[in-house]
C-alpha cells in the first residue's frame, strides 16, 4: 500500500469540494468534515451554501463561486495528503454508519424522569461510590475512583448528570454491540466493539476552572498569629494556604479512545444529553476507524517481521558463505606451504648428495622438516605431539 506525502494544493482542494460534497471529501484526507471545512475557510476556498448538493441532485445547473486570488503566487499547499484507498473507503463507511445511528438514536430524555433502579449495574456501582462523603481530594474538588468504578471525574453537583449520561450512553452502546468493563489494574473503563475486539477507553469529565488565590484577611490574620507564637512555640504548625481556588463550570466532556481518539464537550448552545445520537455514532466509527488502524499495524508488523527474518536469513546465509570460503582458501594456503617445504626438503637432500654431505644429522632434519610438511597439507590427518599441545602455563609463585 503506498501513500503518497505530497500535499494537495489549494485549487486542487477547491475543485474537489465543488465536485462533491464536504462529507464524501474529508474522508479521503482523514480530518473531520468540520475539520476540512475549518481548512478551506483559512485558506479562503469558498465553500458550495446550504442546500447547493440538493439543488444539483435536483437536476439544477448551480455555478461555482469563483476561487479568490492570495498574496502568495504559484500552487499554495494545503498540508493535507490523500490516504490511501483502502483507509478513504474505512473513514467513508464509518462516517456513514455514524450518521445513521445519529438520526437512529433519540436524545437522552430529561435527567428528572430517569429511576437510579433502572441503571445500568456499573452506573449504580459508580452512584454508590462516588456519592460517599469521604475520602475526594480538597482541593481539585472532583471525584474519581476508576480503578473501582466507570471513570467520572466530576464535582458533588454534577455527579448526577454525569451518571444519567452515562447510563442513557452505556445502554446505547450495549444494543449497538458493544460490552463495557473496568479495568481496575489500571483504571481505565474500556468499551469492547465485541464484533472486532476493539477496545476503547472511555472517561466523562468536569472542566474546573483553576484561578490564583488571593489570600484572605482570615488567612492573613492566621499567618501573622503563627510568627507571634512560633517564636516561644515550636509546635505550632504553618497554617496552609493553598494556591490555587478551583470553580466547577459543570462543563462536561466525553473522551474515547487514545489514538486515534474522540471527544465531545458541552457547547453554550447543545449539552450532550441532545447529543446521544452523534455520540453514539461516532463511538462507533471510531471503533471501526482503531480496528482499520490495528489491522494495518498488525500487517505492518508482520510485513516487518517477515523482512527481519529475510535479513537475518540473507545474513546469515552470506557470513556462512564467507566462513567457508576462508576455511577452504586457509587449507589451499596450507597446502601450498606443506608443498613448498616438500619440494625445498628435496632440493636440500639432493644438493647433499651430490656434496656427498648427507650426514645422519641431515637426514633426521629431511625427516623432521617432511613431518612438518605433513602436519600443514591438510590432505593427511596427522598431528604433531609439540605443536599441537595444549600451551604450557607459566607457573606461579604459590
Amino acid at each position: 500500500m503506498v501513500k503518497t506525502d505530497k500535499p494537495v494544493d489549494r485549487e486542487t482542494l477547491y475543485n474537489e469540494v465543488w465536485t462533491d460534497p464536504v462529507t464524501v471529501v474529508a474522508p479521503r484526507y482523514g480530518p473531520s468534515d468540520v475539520g476540512l471545512a475549518k481548512i478551506c475557510r483559512a485558506l479562503a476556498i469558498p465553500l458550495p451554501s446550504r442546500g447547493y448538493w440538493a439543488k444539483v441532485k435536483a437536476g439544477r445547473v448551480m455555478g461555482r463561486a469563483p476561487l479568490p486570488k492570495l498574496k502568495t503566487p504559484g500552487l499554495v499547499p494545503t498540508g493535507l495528503v490523500k490516504l490511501p484507498p483502502e483507509k478513504a473507503a474505512v473513514r467513508q463507511a464509518a462516517r456513514q454508519s455514524a450518521a445513521k445511528i445519529r438520526k437512529e438514536t433519540p436524545p437522552l430524555p430529561p435527567l428528572e424522569e430517569s429511576q437510579p433502579s433502572a441503571a445500568h449495574p456499573l452506573v449504580r456501582a459508580a452512584a454508590k461510590r462516588l456519592k460517599q462523603r469521604d475520602s475526594w481530594p480538597p482541593d481539585t474538588l472532583l471525584r474519581s475512583a476508576p480503578k473501582e468504578v466507570l471513570h467520572l471525574a466530576v464535582t458533588r453537583d454534577a455527579l448526577d448528570r454525569a451518571l444519567g449520561i452515562t447510563d442513557a450512553l452505556v445502554k446505547a452502546l450495549i444494543q449497538r454491540g458493544f460490552d463495557v468493563e473496568v479495568d481496575g489494574e489500571h483504571g481505565a473503563t474500556i468499551l469492547k466493539y465485541i464484533e472486532t475486539g476493539t477496545r476503547l477507553e472511555f472517561a466523562l469529565t468536569e472542566y474546573i476552572r483553576r484561578t490564583r488565590h488571593k489570600i484572605t484577611p482570615a488567612e492573613e490574620r492566621a499567618r501573622k498569629r503563627y510568627w507571634e507564637r512560633s517564636r516561644w512555640d515550636n509546635s505550632v504548625s504553618f497554617p496552609h494556604v493553598p494556591m490555587y481556588d478551583y470553580t466547577p463550570t459543570g462543563t462536561l466532556t466525553i473522551q474515547i479512545g487514545r489514538w486515534p481518539s474522540r471527544n465531545w464537550k458541552d457547547t453554550p448552545k447543545t449539552q450532550l444529553e441532545k447529543r446521544l445520537g452523534e455520540i453514539v455514532g461516532g463511538i462507533v466509527a471510531l471503533a471501526q476507524e482503531t480496528h482499520a488502524k490495528e489491522v494495518e499495524e498488525a500487517r505492518r508488523k508482520e510485513a516487518h517481521r517477515r523482512a527481519v527474518e529475510r535479513y537475518e536469513f540473507l545474513t546469515k546465509r552470506r557470513e556462512d558463505e564467507v566462513e567457508r570460503f576462508k576455511e577452504v582458501e586457509a587449507r589451499a594456503t596450507d597446502w601450498e606451504r606443506a608443498t613448498r617445504l616438500r619440494a625445498f626438503a628435496d632440493a636440500v637432500e639432493a644438493q647433499a648428495k651430490l656434496a656427498g654431505e648427507l650426514s645422519p644429522e641431515y637426514v633426521e632434519w629431511l625427516a623432521w622438516t617432511r613431518s612438518k610438511a605433513d602436519w600443514l597439507d591438510p590432505l593427511i590427518l596427522v598431528s604433531d605431539p609439540i605443536l599441537d599441545a595444549p600451551e604450557p602455563k607459566r607457573p606461579g609463585y604459590w
